[in-house]
């Protein structure tokens, strides 16, 4: 009788520290998800900051604002810098109709 009482504690004792193993694998997976998440956040927000001061920089090119516009667009800005993306489409083209005039 004593040995089984043991037998059933020692199991009981190995399964609850299998379980608060699990459960401390499962927050720091947790934990990670959560960081990991929080760094793609946080480079998707400065990737869209770097793309926005190349649209609104009138140091840059055209061709590399408009490039900076696309991906800017593509990734979910939109707004005063999506108008101003939009803006510099249209002197593109006007540049483009001035340099080729026959070309339609």
């Amino acid at each position: 009788m004593m040995e089984t009482v043991l037998l059933v504690a020692s199991v009981l004792t190995a399964l609850g520290v299998i379980i608060a193993s699990a459960v401390k694998v499962y927050k720091f997976i947790r934990k990670c998800e959560k960081w990991i998440d929080e760094t793609n956040e946080h480079s998707l927000d400065n990737y869209l900051s770097i793309k926005r001061l190349t649209i609104m920089s009138h140091e840059m090119p055209l061709s590399e604002r408009i490039a900076a516009g696309e991906k800017y667009i593509k990734y979910g800005g939109n707004g005063e810098v999506k108008a101003k993306y939009n803006e510099l489409l249209e002197i593109s083209k006007e540049i483009n109709k001035e340099e080729y005039p026959y070309e339609n």
